[in-house]
């Protein structure tokens, strides 16, 4: 038979074994949490106060920008991102690219009288790039610039580049360059 003061000391000793497993865990994980600080603060210190300064001041802000400033910005990054360029390029791609919600970009696009909407946006920075490509670059071929403006096909790109400039891409060329000569 099994004396009262028996489970009454078998119950603490238990919890002691409880206490010390709670206590060792407790030891391994505040050592990983400090073993991980060090190496972050170690990371921390070896950066230039400056170079910090200056990560902190560049980031950018597009929520606070009104209208106009974030049309720029929006443009120099998806120039400089490159994103027009991809041919399956979509408004959720954009959205989650820029960090800016899909209803900002349709609002922001229908406030341009030269856009009104996304894909009038983006053919129409394509259509940039293409001229751009067209003027720099006689050497080279009409389908290289297509692919490279973004345009999914030749005959897509001539047709848009006829309709919305007048003339055909060679014939754009063309009178770049006769232009260039004549000057």
């Amino acid at each position: 038979m099994i004396v009262p003061s028996t489970i009454i000391i078998l119950a603490a000793l238990l919890a002691f074994l409880a206490m010390i497993v709670v206590i060792i865990l407790l030891i391994r994980t505040t050592r990983t949490v400090v073993d991980k600080n060090t190496a972050l603060t170690k990371q921390l210190l070896e950066t230039p106060v400056d170079q910090i300064r200056k990560d902190l001041s560049s980031v950018e802000q597009p929520m606070k920008m009104d209208d106009t400033q974030l049309m720029a910005w929006m443009d120099a990054k998806i120039d400089e991102l490159a994103l027009c360029q991809q041919p399956d390029i979509d408004l959720k791609t954009m959205s989650d690219t820029l960090g800016l919600s899909q209803r900002r970009i349709i609002r922001l696009l229908k406030s341009q009288p030269q856009y009104g909407s996304f894909a009038s946006y983006i053919t129409e920075k394509r259509l940039e790039k293409a001229c751009a490509l067209l003027k720099a670059h006689p050497e080279f071929t009409i389908e290289s610039i297509c692919k490279d403006a973004g345009f999914s096909s030749r005959r897509t790109f001539q047709a848009i580049f006829k309709t919305r400039l007048g003339m055909s891409p060679s014939e754009y060329r063309s009178a770049v360059l006769n232009e260039e000569n004549n000057r």
